[in-house]
């Protein structure tokens, strides 16, 4: 007898793989439903909360989600054995009525066939198939306006990297569908802030993001242009999830959104990851209530700024006053562009702005950390293409009588930057990269941990850099300031993430120009990268402590750009050939390192011929672009000719790739 099966009616809907437990019986079923804009509880006829138990579903990325006879369709297409795609289904079924409470999942139906052809176990196989919506930093892409069904939104996004207000919509409804379904109890308040580009291009997903979450009975609290760790603070001492519309340092076309919880953002894994989020985006319910949204007075959110500044300024012990040294602040057309200069004003500097007029179009337009990030660290003023922030550094600096003027180049959103320092004495500007401040910073924070302003005294300082950062940095710190170091893989929020008892890290940061350290709010400690807040770490360091910039090691990074970047994954065709050509490009050994948070980079320690530690070698994709990026890093006695090994495994990478698009 064929249990009772309901099924609501939808405008948009299409087939997906459910299970129900029904009547005290196990039955498979499929019902319609939409990825996003349900009818309310009522009209699903008891296809809601509670009554569908499902843990997995199966994704083909290009086409939408699978039911059971297109999973067998495309597992014969890919000469699967019906026993191994039966046995798929059977985990599929057992993980969602035996462990209901077991963590909720979307899987790569193509990855997980080919891992499953490899050989895999099928709960290893599902596993390592899992698949989020995430990049490195949230999600971000090509802004497009056109009206979208919310399927329609959801695969142009995962096919073609478009980001519409629908497809943002979907994205924070399902970031509250993931707490609510975690605490037990509804959100009653989100903060909202912006870097400036949707406000200035008019592109309405603000806007479509409060009328979405008002709907919800949110009380929507309205930042405005803010830079992103203002919002992730606010988050923090107000007790509310943030949402952070930003496309970070990308052009103008492009957007996209950055979670907040307690002031973190949100990591892969747990009732509250980015796994759980992407799976809500699919199964979740609305509550219709009366809307409410509060747009804060600006005047309050700049006080909010200079408040959270003075804090760091306070916990750090940072001069107040800096005796109006000439410094130049790049905003980047983007978060800071109103605010910034006034809080480099209040600790005393003469300032003088660039790129602080955003227009919605030239947001990291031609400025910001992002122009600067791929230059050689120094230049000289005879050279012929000086980017255009440096220019306005010289111009600024040879209208004064001052030696030495600086600059702050901050990205759009205001989370990273880098420092400037133009010498006129040797006709240079010196740009310091987030390694280099680093090692600057952490003077400051030495200090601060001396005194007792941040730690205890059983605590164990730890220093976290990226794989992408100097391979010298780590063994640096560790010998200047005596703490423990530590690599982790991209992205800054994994600077912070669970350090071993006893321990705190009291810096971390990525070469891009990301700085996190401590900072005490309430009874406890957040973590929140703000590019003036690292600024001013630095300037304290250069100006009041005397600090040198040191000088890192050989490096030499390569971006392959690529539409093809997905076919790099762990044990594919091109992770092979690539993993090949490497060994056989070393002159010495070399021992792959595994990053379980980041499992599809290709990651080598290089060791010369005495088994000395010497270098790091690395090809990973990006999280937010159309890339794959490789790099080697050595220490400076080393012996290994850097240039030459990485053109090498250029030119032969490079064929492979084009052979893939």
């Amino acid at each position: 007898m064929e249990p009772p099966v309901a099924v609501a009616q939808f405008r948009r809907t299409y087939r997906v793989l459910v299970l129900r437990v029904e009547s005290g019986g196990t039955h498979r079923c499929t019902v319609a439903k939409e990825v996003y804009r349900r009818q309310p509880q009522a009209s699903i006829a008891g296809v809601g909360r509670g009554a569908l138990i499902v843990s997995i579903y199966l994704l083909g990325i290009r086409t939408g989600l699978l039911d059971i006879d297109q999973w067998h369709l495309l597992a014969k297409q890919a000469e699967l054995p019906p026993e191994t795609a039966e046995a798929v289904v059977r985990h599929v079924r057992d993980t969602s009525t035996k462990s209901p409470g077991a963590p909720k999942s979307i899987v790569d139906a193509q990855r997980l066939l080919f891992l499953l052809g490899e050989g895999i176990a099928v709960e290893a196989a599902i596993s390592g198939a899992r698949w989020k919506i995430q990049g490195t930093d949230g999600i971000r892409g090509h802004v497009i306006s056109t009206y979208q069904s919310d399927r329609q939104a959801f695969i142009r996004f995962t096919n073609n990297n478009e980001l519409s207000p629908c497809l943002c919509q979907l994205y924070c409804d399902a970031f509250v569908s993931t707490i609510e379904a975690a605490s037990g109890s509804p959100v009653p308040a989100i903060a909202i802030g912006e870097d400036g580009r949707d406000h200035h291009a008019c592109t309405h997903i603000v806007g479509a993001l409060v009328a979405s979450l008002t709907c919800r009975g949110i009380l929507v609290e309205d930042l405005g242009t803010v830079p992103t760790p203002l919002l992730a603070l606010y988050s923090k001492w107000n007790h509310m999830p943030g949402i952070m519309v930003t496309a970070s340092h990308n052009p103008a076309q492009y957007n996209g959104i950055k979670l907040f919880l307690q002031g973190q953002k949100l990591y892969p894994e747990g009732p509250l990851g980015e796994y759980e989020v992407t799976w809500h985006m699919v199964d979740r319910i609305f509550a219709g209530s009366i809307p409410t949204y509060h747009r804060l007075p600006s005047a309050q959110v700049d006080d909010f700024i200079r408040e959270q500044i003075a804090l760091v300024a306070e916990t750090y012990r940072i001069a107040c006053d800096f005796g109006r040294i000439p410094l130049l602040l790049d905003t980047a057309n983007g978060a800071y562009s109103t605010i910034g200069a006034t809080v480099f004003e209040r600790f005393g500097f003469h300032v003088h702005t660039f790129a602080a007029e955003p227009d919605g179009t030239n947001i990291n337009a031609g400025c910001g950390v992002g122009v600067l990030e791929e230059g050689n660290g120094i230049y000289q003023l005879c050279d012929t293409d000086l980017p255009q922030t440096v220019r306005e550094l010289v111009s600024f600096g040879d209208s004064l009588t001052a030696s030495t003027i600086y600059g702050v180049v901050l990205d759009g959103d205001g989370d990273r930057a880098f420092v400037l320092i133009y010498d006129k004495a040797a006709a240079s500007v010196t740009v310091c990269n987030g390694d280099q401040m680093a090692f600057l910073a952490a003077h400051v924070i030495a200090d601060a941990w001396k005194h007792g302003d941040i730690g205890n005294s059983i605590a164990t300082p730890v220093f976290r850099t990226t794989v992408e950062s100097d391979f010298t940095l780590v063994p640096l710190v560790q010998e200047t300031f005596g703490w423990a170091g530590e690599t982790v893989v991209v992205g800054d929020r994994w600077l912070p993430y669970e350090v071993l008892q006893n321990s705190l890290v009291v810096l971390g940061n990525e070469r891009s120009g990301h700085l996190v350290f401590p900072l005490p709010v309430g009874d406890g400690t957040v973590y929140v990268g703000n590019g003036i807040s690292s600024a001013l770490l630095v300037l304290e360091a250069l100006v009041n402590r005397h600090a040198s910039i040191y000088q890192p090691g050989p490096m030499v990074r390569y971006a392959f750009r690529t539409q093809a970047k997905d076919a790099l994954f762990r044990g594919s065709l091109l992770w092979n050939t690539i993993s090949r050509q490497v060994v056989a490009t070393m002159p010495d050994s070399v021992r792959e390192v595994r990053f379980t948070e980041e499992p599809d980079m290709l990651c080598y320690n290089l060791h010369d011929s005495t088994d000395r530690h010497v270098g790091r070698w690395y090809i990973r994709k990006s999280g937010t672009e159309p890339k794959i990026s490789m790099s080697m890093s050595v220490i400076p006695d080393s012996f290994l000719d850097v240039e030459s090994i990485m053109r090498i495994l250029r030119q032969a990478i490079t064929p492979v790739l084009n052979g893939k698009e």
